[in-house]
């Protein structure tokens, strides 16, 4: 228990300071007490001490930093409720305390108010109050100070999220939040059927409100604008923020239909002339797309949004078009906009290729087609200087990686994969060709989708293909991961090794016509073969025979085998380490690829030749980091395959 001499010392100095302003804080005495007694606190002095501090904060005269981190002390507790803050007497007065200039009282309310978010019938409370909410609201879209408005966002969707209204059965009901905790959605009518309430996303945040009296300035209100995209990407449910609530304070700010999305999407932001807002935007465009994968960011449900009705969205409202004419006509827009919005369009196009795959590869055809055109000229015009200087164009090289690999088949002589090179080594270029040999991602070994197993024969059938326009490929990746000195190049080497390794892969199939959304096709088995030259044996399953049985063999197996490289102190030997580790990995990955694939016909094949080998990679792999061997390195190219 806290000491009584302690708790009485300081709830004298706190009535002193109350009864007379002028008074200072004395900073030693609060931050002892906070730092040794408030966790032992008993409720009844934790409670008391609440009481006279609230008192204080109404008269108080000075900076309440002291007393403000010893109440956000006191209240930290799970324990502490919201039923036990609203028990302080003098009463808390929220709306006073939101609306202070002092981000530290700011704080100390929002934390109270977070005590709600636990429960539907607190949060009840709190929409009961309109004075309240809007508050909560002006103060999170307003505030200059990040972290309130941090803390403010989490208490205002913390809030929505508790009083969703569902069944208790985790029903979707009309505002179409899942949750098993049964709220009466107080709050969510609140927000959105509460003119007052809900016409400060719009007054706060519209340019065209700037400049009125009470209004912020047009530069903070681009900070509100930024906020409130922010609160749209947290939904899951489309309709609840696309929908019209309230009419009449929607054409107000000129919208004739919709809800919040087109108001943030269409008129909130002044895109022809604040090119960094409008980045934003295209950014807001690409989450929106995305469907919010990330829960960190979906606040409001336990679903992400649906891309393809937000892909539906941006194309009727023409920013879709819009968003990636910047990367696909650069030459239509002014320089400043191609320097500034190039990159953020290429991120939309490359979530767009990967995240509505159907729609690009089937209505968007045309665009597939103009985009990998785009890309060709791109990658193929750049001076090898730039690649040796590490100026890769990595927007474009990231779409590369994001595109459907079947959209690279059908891209012929414009194929912008093949002007990627090996040497001079690139970090981004070596990178961009593992993601696309990998192949796709695997969630499961049964009820594999038809188009993954698509994607994952078009990645089989551009590593032969790559290997074919570029000779030398595998002695050049391993140059590329023995120069440790550049240590970027070498890991991405590696990991390319890796890629092939771990790939994968399915095989084509053997009669024409296996179609992908009815737009691209696969090549059959015999028309890889006729393209790629090989000896007798068939073009490898899988990335490790790909490997062990074609040219790689003479360069990346003595690599693997061979012994880390390590020089002397200093940051050659960190990036010698980080090397070293990476290098280990992949063979410590290879020796259980083998045991995985080891039932495969066509690895049971190899494994009596390749048994020494084999052996000798697994011993490397126990041996650590620093190990290896050359005996069995030096055999390998003479192995007949």
């Amino acid at each position: 228990m806290a000491s009584t001499r302690m708790v009485a010392d300081l709830a004298s100095h706190i009535t002193a300071v109350t009864e007379d302003p002028s008074l200072p804080l004395d900073a030693k005495l609060i931050g002892a007490f906070d730092r040794i007694y408030t966790d032992a606190l008993s409720d009844n002095d934790r409670q008391s001490l609440l009481n006279r501090l609230s008192g204080l904060i109404l008269t108080l005269q000075q900076d309440p930093q002291p007393a403000t981190e010893l109440i956000l002390n006191l209240i930290r507790p799970e324990s502490y409720t919201f039923t036990q803050a609203l028990s302080i007497r003098p009463n808390v007065d929220l709306v006073a305390g939101l609306s202070s200039p002092s981000s530290d009282i700011n704080l100390v309310i929002l934390c109270l108010l977070n005590k709600a978010c636990s429960s539907s019938g607190d949060a009840g409370i709190i929409a009961a109050s309109p004075e309240t909410v809007a508050a909560l609201v002006r103060l999170w879209l307003s505030t200059p100070v990040t972290q309130v408005a941090t803390k403010g966002f989490d208490v205002l969707v913390g809030l929505l999220r508790i009083d969703a209204n569902t069944s208790p059965d985790g029903d979707t009901n009309m505002i179409g939040y899942t949750s098993k905790v049964y709220g009466q959605g107080l709050m969510w009518r609140r927000v959105f059927h509460d003119k007052d309430v809900y016409e400060l996303f719009f007054s706060i945040c519209s340019l065209t409100t700037a400049g009125q009296a009470g209004q912020p300035s047009k530069r903070e209100k681009t900070i509100s604008q930024a906020r409130l995209l922010d609160f749209i990407l947290a939904f899951s449910n489309f309709e609840q923020i696309s929908a019209s609530q309230l009419p009449n304070i929607e054409k107000k700010y000129c919208l004739s239909e919709g809800g919040l999305l087109d108001f943030v999407a269409v008129h909130m932001i002044d895109w022809k002339d604040d090119l960094l807002m409008h980045a934003s935007l295209i950014d807001f465009f690409t989450n929106l797309l995305r469907g919010n994968s990330d829960p960190t960011m979906r606040a409001l449900g336990e679903q992400s949004l649906d891309s393809a009705e937000a892909l539906d969205f941006l194309i009727s409202r023409n920013l879709h078009s819009r968003t990636m004419s910047y990367f696909l006509e650069p030459e239509k827009h002014d320089s400043m906009e191609g320097t500034y919005l190039y990159p953020p369009s290429a991120q939309y196009i490359s979530t767009y290729a990967s995240c509505c795959s159907s729609h690009f590869l089937g209505i968007g055809r045309l665009d597939a087609d103009r985009i990998v055109e785009r890309l060709s000229m791109v990658i193929s015009q750049l001076p090898t200087a730039k690649w040796a200087r590490g100026d890769a164009p990595r927007s474009d090289l990231h779409i590369i990686s994001s595109l459907p690999r079947v959209v690279l088949l059908h891209a012929s002589s414009h194929n912008p994969l093949y002007s990627i090179p090996v040497s001079p080594p690139n970090a981004d270029a070596l990178n961009t060709l593992a993601a696309i040999f990998r192949g796709p991602s695997k969630e499961s070994t049964s009820d594999i989708p038809a188009h993954i197993k698509h994607e994952a024969a078009a990645a089989r059938v551009l590593y032969f293909l790559y290997a074919k326009n570029s000779p030398n490929f595998w002695q050049r990746v391993v140059d590329a991961a023995e120069t440790i000195a550049i240590k970027e190049n070498a890991l991405a080497a590696i990991n390319l090794i890796d890629a092939v390794f771990g790939s994968y892969w399915e095989p084509l199939p053997e009669r024409l016509g296996e179609n992908v959304n009815g737009s691209f096709s696969l090549p059959t088995a015999a028309e890889l073969d006729r393209q790629v030259p090989h000896r007798g044996a068939p073009l490898a399953a899988c990335g490790t025979l790909a490997i062990l049985t074609g040219p790689g063999r003479t360069a990346v197996i003595p690599y693997l085998l061979k012994p880390a490289q390590t020089y002397g102190r200093g940051d050659t030997q960190s990036a010698a380490y980080a090397v070293a580790v990476a290098k280990h990995e992949t063979v410590f990955r290879l020796t259980r690829t083998f045991k995985e694939q080891s039932n495969m016909p066509e690895i049971q094949l190899y494994l009596t030749p390749w048994q020494t080998v084999i052996a000798e990679i697994e011993h490397c792999a126990n041996r650590g980091v620093w190990g290896g061997s050359t005996a069995v390195g030096a055999r390998v190219g003479t192995l007949d395959l």
